[in-house]
């Protein structure tokens, strides 16, 4: 019988797909049919969050995104990226003291590397500590060694201009704003949307199995229909893009691999479970409930626990062991856990190991994550 894919995991949309997913689905889902079929109780709450967060996205994507700031984000970035490439090519000198120095300014260029992947307001602070740890006197001599003194006061004057005109912009938005914002407004929407779809269904099949309406039949079949579509074209875009694992059938859900072939244990995903970023899901925060997505093999301890399974991997391959009591929710594909709340921002490596079978297997994720 046919359904809306109730069970599509909008929350690993990113903000663009989200955002159209709504427009699309109002387009189908109109307050006449609403009304018509009486399920207006759902449909206006779906209605208002999407307008909602039409005004968030809008806000994201165009006010604080001008070409001005876009500008100066492009030359603070440019001079970021100098300076880290002059460190890394440093610490290949053959001069001992010059070498010795960029390893030094390397050990803390890392917790802020990836600086020019993160937000506005996120890379603005990063590169600020990053400008002011090379400025800090321990460490001025180093920056002369390798040349790189106008560059970082050059960078500071960048970054603090930026910073001028994005506050400029931030507090002219205030009064036209409202407090949502799309990680607020999302999983209100997403929830509205369950018990609009879930409506739908209903209605739809009782409509099958009792009334049996030719043109009820017709009309929310073609609602069905066209909403599964634009879900099967989103998740064949996640998969592609490697959001989400797994392969797609017509029907808009995951197929598993047949039983003849072989499963690769792998991670698949590894995201924040909520209020996370959907477009940089790597970038997890300290406290957190992370969901790791796997396959190939299940979650078991050398004795029989889950101690000593998940780890996290920093750059000095020391192992930080997810604590046994605060992973959950464990399942053939799947499982949750607390991300450690004290431990040092920069970049991990998740890795499990595994003693599904009795023999030891590791895995690690290949993409890193990164904790602030």
């Amino acid at each position: 019988m046919d359904q809306i894919n109730i069970s599509f995991p909008l929350y690993r949309l990113r903000h663009g797909e989200h955002y159209q997913l709504g427009r699309d689905v109002l387009k189908k889902v109109t307050p006449e049919l609403a009304q018509k079929y009486g399920f207006q109780s759902v449909y206006t709450p779906y209605a208002n969050g999407c307008d909602v967060e039409d005004a968030c996205y809008s806000k994201s994507q165009g006010f604080l995104s001008t070409p001005e700031i876009k500008a100066l984000d492009q030359e603070r970035g440019e001079v970021f990226i100098f300076i880290s490439m002059s460190i890394a090519a440093a610490a290949h000198s053959p001069v001992k003291e010059t070498k010795e120095a960029a390893i030094r300014l390397d050990y803390l260029l890392k917790p802020h590397k990836y600086a020019y992947d993160m937000n506005y307001v996120e890379e603005t602070g990063s590169i600020a500590n990053f400008v002011s740890k090379l400025k800090a006197e321990e460490n001025a001599a180093d920056v002369a060694k390798i040349g790189l003194t106008d560059a970082v006061a050059l960078l500071e004057e960048k970054n603090e201009a930026f910073n001028v005109l994005y506050s400029s912009r931030s507090i002219d938005a205030l009064g036209r704003l409202t407090s949502e914002t799309m990680k607020s407004i999302r999983p209100k929407v997403d929830e509205a949307f369950k018990a609009l779809v879930s409506a739908i269904n209903a209605i739809y099949q009782v409509n099958e199995l009792v009334t049996k309406s030719p043109e009820t039949k017709e009309e929310l079949g073609e609602v069905i229909t066209q909403i599964n579509a634009h879900l099967l074209q989103l998740q064949k875009i996640l998969i592609r893009d490697g959001v989400i694992s797994g392969k797609t059938d017509n029907e808009g859900t995951n197929t598993p691999d047949t039983p003849d072939e072989p499963v690769t244990p792998e991670i698949t995903a590894v995201y924040q479970k909520e209020e996370g970023d959907p477009e940089n899901p790597h970038r997890i925060e300290r406290g957190k409930q992370t969901a790791v997505e796997y396959q190939g093999f299940t979650l078991k301890g050398q004795d029989g626990t889950l101690e000593h399974v998940i780890g996290l991997v920093n750059d000095q391959d020391y192992i930080e062991w997810i604590k046994a009591a605060t992973i959950s929710n464990v399942t053939e594909t799947s499982c949750e856990f607390t991300m450690v709340p004290d431990l040092t921002e920069g970049q991990y490596k998740v890795r499990i190991e595994t003693y599904d079978g009795g023999s030891p297997l590791v895995i690690e994720y290949p993409e890193p994550i990164t904790l602030w």
